[in-house]
C-alpha cells in the first residue's frame, strides 16, 4: 500500500497524525488554503524523485562511488526547495512516503534548521551500480563497441533499479489550475516557455538553492512541454478521430471502443467537436466554427486534461496525474462527463493513479455514484453507468482538510464517500434561508 505521512509542514499540522493512502484514485477536499495543494505536490514530488535521481546518475560525470550519497541527497533537497520554497522560515517537520513495495523516503527538517533526506535501502545500491559505471567510463576503448554495449546495459540496469525501489514505472504529469491560459496565451507560449526554461536552469546553479521565484516554475514548466506536443500531435492528426486513424494504420488490431466513447464525452462537454489545423485549434459546431483562444473559459479549461486522458486511454500506458481543480469553468454536468471520463482512463492499466485536489462537492457526488455501480455490479447498473466507469470502492481514498487537520472522507461501512461532504455547507445554506424566512413572517 502506498502512503505519505505528513506533520506540521506548512498549512498541514496534522497532529493526529493521520495517513494519507495513495490508491487510484486520490481525492482531496477543502477550502482555500486548507492544504489541497500542498499534500498533491508532495506525492508529485516523491513519484517524480525516480526521474530525477536517474537524471542525476546517468548525466553527472562527476559522480563516483564516494560521493554518490552526497550528490544525490543535495539533488533531491534542491527539488524539495524547488517545490516547494525556502524552508527555512517553517517549523521542524516530517513526511514519510512508502511506496507500493514497502521501500521508504522519509525527509524532515530537524532542529538545527537542517533538511534531511533519507532513503531506506536505495543509497547501496546506487553506489555499487556508480562505480560499475566509472569503471566502464575509464576502460580502454579497444572494443569500442562492446564497451558502449556494456555502458548501455549498465546504464539501463540503473535505471531498471531506480525503477525497481520506486515500484513504479508512470509517466508522471502535474496539471495545474488555470490551463485555459495555455490557450489564452497561445502565441506568447514559445516566449514565456523559454524565460521559464532560462530562470529554472539558472536557479538550478545556484550555489544557494534557497533562491527561486516560484515554487510553481517547474510544474509550469513541465506542462508547458506536455502543452507543445499535445498541440503538436493533434495538428498531425488534425483531432481526435485523426489520432484513432493514425493509430490504426500502425496497429490494425487495436481496440479503439473507449476512445471512441471519450469523443462523445468530449464533444458533450466541449458543445462540438475539436479540431487543429495549420490555422490553429477550433471548436466545430453545426453552422460554424470558434477558434479555441476565442471559446468559453470552461472549454478552455477542459481541453488540455481530456487531451491527456485520450492519448493515455488510446495508449495504455501507465501513468501518475494530479489534477488540479478539474471542476474550474465547468458547470455540473460538465464536471460529470470529466470525473466519468478520467474512470474510464483509471480502469485501463492497472497501475494508473490520479490524485484530484478540488473544491467541488459534484465531483464528489459522481465519484460515490461510480463507485455505488461497482458495488451493485449487474446487468441493469450497466444501463444508467457503463462498466468501464465503475470505480472500486478499495481503489478510492478521499480526504477532507479542515485547520491544519486531515479527515478520511470514506464511509467504510457504507462503502461510499461521506455524506456530510456534499451536505454541510449545503444545510448551513438551507438554514440560514429558513432563518430569513422566520424573520420575514415573524
Amino acid at each position: 500500500m502506498e502512503t505519505i505521512l505528513i506533520k506540521n509542514f506548512k498549512a498541514i499540522s496534522n497532529h493526529k497524525a493521520v495517513l494519507i493512502e495513495v490508491k487510484k484514485m486520490t481525492v482531496l477536499m477543502g477550502e482555500q488554503a486548507s492544504g489541497k495543494s500542498t499534500v498533491a505536490k508532495l506525492i508529485y514530488f516523491f513519484k517524480t524523485l525516480k526521474e530525477e535521481i536517474t537524471f542525476e546518475l546517468i548525466e553527472n560525470s562527476q559522480i563516483t562511488a564516494a560521493n554518490c550519497d552526497e550528490i544525490i541527497t543535495n539533488r533531491i533537497r534542491r527539488y524539495f526547495i524547488f517545490l516547494f520554497g525556502s524552508t527555512r522560515h517553517l517549523s521542524d517537520f516530517e513526511i514519510n512516503y512508502t511506496f507500493q513495495n514497502e521501500k521508504r523516503v522519509n525527509i524532515k527538517k530537524n532542529t538545527k534548521g537542517n533538511l534531511h533526506v533519507e532513503f531506506i535501502g536505495l543509497l547501496p545500491v546506487l553506489r555499487q551500480m556508480v562505480k560499475l559505471k566509472s569503471e566502464l567510463s575509464g576502460s580502454s576503448s579497444s572494443f569500442n563497441d562492446l564497451e558502449q554495449r556494456e555502458r548501455n546495459r549498465v546504464i539501463k540496469n540503473i535505471g531498471r533499479s531506480i525503477r525497481d525501489f520506486f515500484g513504479s514505472n508512470q509517466n508522471n504529469l502535474f496539471l495545474p489550475a488555470s490551463r485555459n491560459m495555455t490557450v489564452m496565451l497561445e502565441h506568447h507560449l514559445t516566449d514565456i516557455y523559454a524565460r521559464l526554461e532560462n530562470t529554472i536552469a539558472l536557479t538550478l546553479d545556484l550555489q544557494d538553492s534557497n533562491r527561486f521565484q516560484s515554487e510553481n516554475e517547474l510544474i509550469l514548466l513541465k506542462f508547458l512541454q506536455y502543452v507543445r506536443f499535445l498541440r503538436s500531435k493533434f495538428q498531425r492528426a488534425g483531432g481526435f478521430e485523426g489520432l484513432i486513424a493514425d493509430e490504426l494504420m500502425l496497429n490494425p488490431q487495436l481496440d479503439t471502443t473507449q476512445a471512441n466513447e471519450l469523443i462523445s464525452k468530449i464533444n458533450l462537454v466541449l458543445k462540438g467537436s475539436y479540431s487543429n489545423d495549420q490555422y490553429g485549434e477550433k471548436v466545430v459546431f453545426e453552422g460554424g466554427y470558434v477558434f479555441l483562444q476565442n471559446a468559453s473559459s470552461g472549454q478552455q479549461e477542459s481541453i488540455r486534461t481530456f487531451q491527456d486522458i485520450f492519448i493515455n486511454v488510446l495508449y495504455g500506458d501507465p501513468i501518475f496525474r494530479v489534477i488540479e481543480e478539474p471542476e474550474s469553468h465547468l458547470f455540473a454536468s460538465g464536471q460529470k462527463h470529466l470525473i466519468e471520463s478520467l474512470a474510464i482512463l483509471l480502469n485501463k492499466n492497472i497501475d494508473n493513479q490520479i490524485v484530484i485536489p478540488t473544491h467541488s462537492p459534484y465531483i464528489l457526488r459522481v465519484i460515490d455514484n461510480l463507485i455505488k455501480a461497482h458495488e451493485l455490479r449487474n446487468q441493469e447498473t450497466e444501463i444508467t453507468v457503463a462498466s468501464n466507469e465503475w470505480l472500486d470502492f478499495d481503489n478510492v481514498s478521499a480526504y477532507n482538510l479542515v485547520d491544519g487537520e486531515i479527515f478520511d472522507a470514506m464511509n467504510h461501512e457504507f462503502r461510499g464517500i461521506d455524506a456530510a461532504l456534499f451536505d454541510e455547507v449545503s444545510n448551513q445554506i438551507s438554514n440560514e434561508f429558513d432563518e430569513l424566512l422566520n424573520i420575514q413572517y415573524s
